[in-house]
C-alpha cells in the first residue's frame, strides 16, 4: 500500500506541475501579441522594457505627435497652383486658351509697392506693379492700366503737359535666378470707336523695347511719348486718357513679339522661356521742361 500510494502521489504532483506550464504558456503566446497592436500606434523600440520606465509620461508617445511629414512638403514647396502647365511647345501653339484657364489664377499684386518720397507736383506716378507675370491668357500683353482707371476728364496735356514731357519707366526683373535674356515694352491703345474708325485698338503708340539679362533693374530710355512709334503715323490723344489701355509687351531676345496674335514677327514658341519670369514695372510721369527727380523717390 504504501508503495502504491507513493505512485499515486508522484502521478499527481506532475498532474499539477503540467498543468501550471499550460497556463503560463497561454499567458505568454498571448502578450506578444498585444505588445505587436500597441507598437503600430507607439514606437514600442522606445520603451522596450516597461518596468524600467515606472514614469511613462517621460516616454514620448509618437501616436499624439501629428504627421507632420506633408505639412513640411506642403510649406518647401513653391506654390504652383497659379501656374499654367505649357507643356510642349505644340501645346502653347495649339491650346493656349486651354492653358490659360489654369494660368487665370495667378492673380500679379498690383497694389503700389512703395512709399513715394517727395516728388515734385509735375510728376505723377502713373503705376507701380510688383510680383508681375505674364499669364498665358495675356498672350504676351500684360494690362497694367485699364480703361476708365484714370478718371474722366483728365488730362494729360495741360496745366501740366506729360505728353511732350517723359515716361519714366522701370522694370525690375526679380525672378527666377536663372531666367534668360528678353525684352520688355510699354504700349498704349486708345480703346473704343469714339472717333468711327471701326477700331477698337487705336490709335497705338509704344516705347522703345528695353534689353534684359534676366534678375536686375533695367530702364526705358525713349523718355518723350510725343517721340515713341506710333502706328500709321497716328499719335494718341493725351486729352482723355481715361481710354487709355496701357500694357507690359513681352519680346524674345531677338525682339520677335512673343504672342499667338497674328503679327509678322510673332515667335509663341518662346513663351516657356518667360512664363516663370517675376518682374516688376513703375511708370512716373515727368512734365515738360522739368527735370525727373530721380528714383529714389520712388524705391
Amino acid at each position: 500500500m504504501s508503495s502504491t500510494l507513493k505512485q499515486v502521489s508522484v502521478f499527481v504532483s506532475l498532474a499539477v506541475l503540467l498543468g501550471c506550464e499550460s497556463e503560463g504558456g497561454q499567458l505568454w503566446d498571448d502578450e506578444p501579441a498585444r505588445l505587436s497592436d500597441a507598437s503600430s500606434a507607439t514606437d514600442a523600440s522606445s520603451v522596450p522594457d516597461a518596468s524600467s520606465a515606472p514614469d511613462a509620461s517621460s516616454a514620448p508617445d509618437a501616436s499624439s505627435a501629428p504627421d507632420t511629414s506633408a505639412l513640411a512638403d506642403t510649406a518647401s514647396a513653391p506654390d504652383t497652383s497659379g501656374a499654367a502647365d505649357l507643356g510642349s511647345a505644340a501645346d502653347v501653339l495649339t491650346a493656349p486658351d486651354r492653358a490659360a484657364a489654369a494660368d487665370a489664377s495667378a492673380a500679379p499684386d498690383q497694389s503700389p509697392t512703395q512709399d513715394a518720397g517727395s516728388p515734385p507736383p509735375t510728376e505723377q506716378l502713373l503705376y507701380d506693379g510688383a510680383g508681375l507675370r505674364f499669364a498665358l491668357s495675356d498672350r504676351g500683353f500684360l494690362p497694367l492700366v485699364n480703361p476708365g482707371e484714370v478718371p474722366a476728364g483728365t488730362d494729360w496735356t495741360a496745366p501740366v503737359d506729360y505728353y511732350n514731357g517723359e515716361f519714366q519707366i522701370r522694370y525690375v526683373i526679380t525672378g527666377p535666378p536663372d531666367q534668360g535674356p528678353g525684352r520688355l515694352q510699354t504700349c498704349i491703345w486708345t480703346m473704343g470707336d469714339a472717333d468711327g474708325d471701326g477700331r477698337n485698338y487705336f490709335p497705338e503708340s509704344c516705347s522703345a523695347q528695353v534689353s534684359h539679362d534676366g534678375v536686375g533693374v533695367y530702364y526705358n530710355d525713349r523718355l518723350v511719348p510725343a517721340d515713341w512709334w506710333e502706328l500709321d503715323g497716328v499719335p494718341l490723344d493725351f486729352t482723355h486718357p481715361e481710354r487709355f489701355l496701357i500694357r507690359a509687351v513681352l519680346r524674345g531676345p531677338s525682339g520677335c513679339n512673343v504672342t499667338d496674335y497674328s503679327v509678322s514677327n510673332g515667335c509663341w514658341e518662346e513663351m516657356e522661356d518667360f512664363q516663370d519670369m517675376l518682374f516688376r514695372v513703375t511708370i512716373v510721369m515727368v512734365g515738360v521742361g522739368e527735370t525727373f527727380s530721380g528714383w529714389s523717390n520712388y524705391p
